[in-house]
């Protein structure tokens, strides 16, 4: 059986890891620069986040921190080795890996988002019973206050006769 290929441009991510070397304000320019080499290549960024400076898992080149930078992107397949080989020969980045990522469509946004939703309303739930349970315990509390004051009353009614 023969495959058919897609006329859509497949879907990657990319997450750099950037020297530590560099503070906050030096990533930016480049960040900036990874954008345009994906850019350059004919890529469309769809999704970029930026995860800040993080501890790495085991030293890499000497570095214990690095600066994480996550690109989602639309990229034509020969044009993708030509990236990967310019982001390799980069000084800034330390590491980078790029996967092919499913795209996601409308009606799985569309999931995910009611099932935000509903996790939110669970856990909205949740605090309201334990709001009610709160509440009901300061009010036992109150009753057994109000059982001692009255036990000491009957106490020392005792003791006088």
């Amino acid at each position: 059986m023969a495959r058919v290929k897609s006329s859509e441009v497949p879907h990657y991510e990319l997450l750099c890891l950037i020297s530590n070397k560099y503070t906050e304000t030096e990533t930016e320019p480049i960040r900036a620069n990874i954008t345009k080499l994906i850019n350059d290549q004919g890529g469309t960024i769809t999704f970029e986040e930026n995860w800040g400076k993080r501890k790495l898992a085991y030293p890499i080149n000497g570095f214990r921190h690095g600066y994480y930078y996550l690109v989602e992107f639309d990229l034509n397949g020969p044009k993708l080795q030509e990236l990967n080989n310019r982001l390799r020969l980069s000084n800034e980045i330390v590491r980078h890996q790029i996967v092919k990522k499913h795209k996601k469509t409308a009606a799985e946004l569309a999931e995910e988002a009611s099932i935000a939703a509903k996790i939110a309303a669970r856990k909205k739930a949740e605090e309201a019973e334990d709001k009610k349970a709160e509440e009901e315990k300061s009010d036992k509390r109150a009753d057994i206050e109000s059982i001692d004051s009255e036990l000491d009353k009957i106490i020392d009614a005792a003791n006088l006769l």
